[in-house]
């Protein structure tokens, strides 16, 4: 099969990881498949391809306006240069005609409209008419999860009609991760407001008032939060436990994570939770919210809040503490079930099906 990947917004955090992993996982499977990726990117991107034919295209600005522009017009031109049998669009954001042939369209998450004021009006304008016009020609939408599949059908109802798939990510990728003893500190993370750095504080804060014994704590992905976070930090007392990190280089976030003795994410928003089946596969107990897409890929392995509550996520991560061995190691084999090459083996089965 010959497929066509349009790339052009994967750029960036969770998107990036996802299209990274997938062609990897689509290359190791290249002489068992038969199959050919182009794959389209933005020009002067570092976005890994590996061996898959890679086109460069250079988007005019403004760029928001510009890539849908540019997309529409290449991607016709490349599915008959490339005499391509399917094109897959890697998020809802692609070309604004029809491609002539069949059209994947992966679904992440529906944040912006059960999220709104997350957005900004113009970000959240361009996105209704890219996504709009991507849920309308799609003709089979590939879901990270079920949750994002019913949000999808709950909100957009007339696409319960069209064909769809949900294809969980991998995990697998932790495996060629730096080993080592889970001796680090508690991981958790800050780069969105859904991944609730203030709530962790204030659990961090209640379980040591209550006479608890909490881990020391690393708050990743700061950024602009940092000085707000350092500002509770201090006002708590927590000085002495707590760690805030900016973004961390991709080596040296894979080290953390590898050696972190816990994973807290205490999400409230999310469509599917990579860190959750990392931290699984690592072996590392995980503390997650009681969120669908969370307790979706968790399965039940991992440490649930009974509430967004500091007192719940305080109780949910002594409880963590406490797994075993066969606690861990259940969670571990759950976690292995999220394989890339899984993942590619259901997305081209969804292409190749219409």
């Amino acid at each position: 099969m010959r497929v066509l990947v349009d790339a052009l917004a994967a750029d960036f955090g969770g998107i990036r990881t996802y299209v990274e992993n997938l062609l990897a996982a689509w290359e190791a499977q290249a002489d068992e498949l038969g199959d050919h990726l182009l794959v389209m990117v933005r020009e002067g991107s570092d976005l890994d391809t590996g061996r898959h034919s890679r086109h460069e295209v250079r988007i005019p600005r403004p760029g928001p306006v510009g890539r849908p522009f540019k997309q529409s017009v290449l991607t016709r031109r490349l599915v008959a240069d490339f005499d391509a049998d399917a094109v897959l669009a890697t998020m809802p954001s692609t070309s604004l005609v029809r491609v002539g042939v069949p059209l994947g369209v992966v679904i992440h998450d529906l944040r912006h409209e059960l999220r709104p004021e997350q957005f900004s009006r113009p970000r959240r304008l361009l996105r209704k008419v890219a996504y709009d016009r991507a849920y309308a020609l799609a003709d089979v939408i590939v879901s990270v999860s079920q949750r994002s599949l019913d949000d999808l059908h709950r909100l957009h109802p007339r696409l319960g009609t069209t064909p769809a798939a949900v294809v969980h990510h991998g995990a697998d990728h932790v495996l060629s991760w730096p080993r080592g003893e889970q001796t680090g500190t508690a991981i958790t993370f800050a780069h969105h407001t859904n991944k609730n750095p203030d709530l962790v504080l204030d659990a961090w804060a209640d379980g040591r008032r209550r006479g608890m014994s909490m881990p020391p704590l690393t708050v990743l992905g700061t950024g602009s939060q940092r000085t707000v976070l350092a500002a509770r930090v201090a006002e708590l007392g927590l000085a002495d436990l707590v760690t805030l990190a900016p973004y961390l280089p991709e080596p040296e976030f894979r080290a953390t994570m590898a050696s972190a003795s816990m994973i807290v994410f205490p999400s409230d928003f999310e469509g599917f939770g990579l860190p959750i089946v990392e931290g699984m596969l690592l072996g590392v107990p995980v503390v997650i919210g009681p969120e669908p897409a969370s307790l979706e890929v968790a399965g039940g392995h991992a440490s649930v809040m009974t509430s967004f509550s500091a007192p719940a996520l305080a109780n949910a991560v002594v409880r963590a503490g406490l797994y075993d061995a066969a606690h861990l190691d259940d969670a571990r084999a759950h976690a292995a079930e999220f394989t890339w090459r899984r993942t590619v083996q259901q997305t081209r089965a969804a292409l190749s099906s219409h």
